[in-house]
């Protein structure tokens, strides 16, 4: 009986650009594939990986990947929200342009004045500004009137 030995990879000089080789693959950013093909390549083949094991590592990481895409999903629709509401406010804001309105100043007197702007603060709360100067927020208004005629 005659054996044979069988070269591994290593002795062969194909480890830089063979077929199991991963120098010149290229996977972007999943990290995944770099873990599955390290595992891959490190595991003897008198204990391989199981395939139960292997099974929940891919359901694990495609609930990760899918938990991921949910997550910036949501963060795209909370964006879109804040824009409709300040575009909102903004539109119910504009129909108090050159209407003269009720609020309670910063001393606690109901006050009048005539709304000058509307506008979107840094806060990103919609603002009013009045011809006397004063600004505050739009929630603050608490009546609406015709605005007072010239005499």
């Amino acid at each position: 009986m005659t054996t044979t030995s069988i070269p591994n990879l290593s002795q062969t000089g194909q480890t830089g650009n063979g077929v199991l080789s991963t120098r010149s693959a290229s996977y972007g950013d999943n990290p995944f594939l770099r873990l599955l093909t390290e595992q891959l390549r490190s595991q003897t083949p008198f204990e391989p990986v199981d395939n139960e094991s292997f099974m929940n590592q891919m359901a694990s990481y495609s609930s990760m990947q899918q938990q991921q895409e949910l997550n910036t999903n949501m963060l795209q629709l909370l964006d879109y929200q804040g824009v409709l509401a300040r575009l909102q406010g903004l539109s119910e804001g504009s129909s108090l342009l050159g209407k003269q309105i009720s609020f309670t100043d910063d001393a606690g007197r109901e006050s009048t004045d005539v709304v000058n702007s509307v506008y979107v603060g840094q806060d990103g709360q919609v603002r009013v500004r009045t011809e006397g100067g004063r600004d505050m927020e739009l929630r603050k208004v608490t009546g609406v009137a015709s605005p007072p005629s010239a005499a």
